[in-house]
């Protein structure tokens, strides 16, 4: 799928981004002021912010979405892992999946403002100063985060990839779900059509996504279950196409 950019996608994300942006100040000084409430409330507030994302990105950018096998999401917390194309799935993920946290780096605490909101969401945080190596502070920190109701959510490829690219998956999902006990469920997508990695131009479409059934290891070897993943993910990649 090829984009051409023309006058009114330039409008229509100016506009999109010119509305998001107007709204962080009012989600900074929630960061503030949700910190005393428990942390499924202040997930609940701070994540009002991806429901208005999203409103823009369907009204103004002119993005919609489809998602097929949200009844393959278990009750109990788990692992969702799936494809990184672009901005789009970290905001609207939040819209119709249950409660979940993000892994990232400590320091990104300390960024003014946006590192308030992140840490009021319950992130899972990486210290690389500390000794121990960042999946045993992840184990931890998740089996903490499982206990409160949130999920986890990764994405194996490590960044965002290109549409029609395929990259290998590393073992983090993998080592993760075999030390907390739990299953990984699998979602792919094709928003990088929409709204590419590295762009601010929204061309309109429909993003479509799909969430699969639980997948458990078949033994306690990670590299086959990693694979499992992996190979789930790109055939749906591949039936998805554009």
């Amino acid at each position: 799928m090829k984009h051409k950019l023309n006058l009114s996608i330039i409008l229509r994300s100016l506009i999109f981004w010119a509305l998001s942006f107007a709204v962080l100040p009012l989600y900074v000084i929630l960061a503030v002021l949700v910190i005393p409430l428990a942390p499924k409330i202040r997930h609940r507030i701070i994540m009002t912010a991806p429901i208005y994302f999203t409103f823009l990105l369907k009204y103004v950018g002119g993005i919609k979405y489809t998602v097929r096998g949200l009844e393959n999401v278990p009750s109990s917390p788990a692992i969702f892992a799936g494809n990184h194309q672009s901005a789009w799935e970290t905001v609207v993920l939040n819209c119709f999946l249950p409660p979940c946290v993000w892994i990232m780096k400590k320091e990104v605490f300390n960024i003014p403002f946006y590192g308030w909101a992140v840490r009021a969401l319950s992130t899972i945080a990486i210290d690389r100063k500390k000794g121990e190596n960042s999946m045993t502070q992840v184990i931890s920190q998740g089996k903490q985060r499982f206990g409160l109701g949130f999920w986890i959510i990764m994405f194996p490829e490590g960044t965002r990839i290109k549409p029609k690219l395929r990259k290998p998956f590393k073992h983090g999902v993998a080592k993760l779900a075999l030390s907390l006990d739990v299953p990984v469920v699998p979602f792919a997508h094709n928003a990088g059509y929409f709204l590419p990695r590295n762009s601010i131009w929204l061309y309109p479409g429909c993003v479509s996504v799909v969430v699969g059934a639980p997948i458990y290891p078949d033994d306690k070897e990670i590299a086959p279950f990693t694979k499992k993943i992996e190979n789930w993910i790109h055939h749906e990649l591949d039936e998805m196409g554009s």
